[in-house]
């Protein structure tokens, strides 16, 4: 039996982050909001009103609460697009400023992110250590989580 590969990628729970994404190439030129899961120097987890198929090419405009912004290219690499109307899935909404009902957000995806990044990297871990930010980890009894603030 195959053993589950562990991730050894350290993501972090930001909540003073907003993200929003435009598949590529661009036919309609649309940009959708998102909402964020977690998110790493490698890639990041999302929620997306858009269905979206794994290795669809994307650009994703990330917005720090400081007023700091990255584009970023990516591409779908997990995508769980099994919505239903099952009482147990999880269901988001986002609250969009001067939108009367709020988006929902039925799709879950896993983006990786096509270069390295080394300027968002290093903000991203800077910034979280000014603001307090939570970290997932993981070891051999599974996920950990921490808060961190200096």
């Amino acid at each position: 039996m195959a053993e589950k590969a562990a991730r050894k990628q350290v993501r972090y729970e930001r909540n003073d982050i907003d993200a929003v994404l435009k598949k590529t190439p661009v036919l309609f030129n649309r940009v959708q909001p998102v909402k964020i899961i977690n998110v790493s120097k490698q890639g990041i987890a999302i929620f997306s009103n858009q269905a979206l198929k794994t290795n669809n090419h994307l650009k994703l405009t990330l917005c720090f609460a400081r007023g700091d912004s990255f584009l970023l290219d990516g591409q779908v690499v997990h995508a769980f697009n099994k919505p239903s109307n099952s009482p147990y899935d999880e269901f988001v909404e986002l609250f969009v400023e001067g939108a009367a009902p709020p988006v929902p957000l039925p799709f879950k995806y896993g983006i990786q992110f096509e270069q390295h990044y080394s300027q968002f990297r290093d903000y991203l871990v800077e910034s979280g250590c000014k603001n307090g930010f939570e970290v997932q980890s993981c070891d051999k009894s599974g996920w950990r989580r921490r808060f961190y603030q200096r």
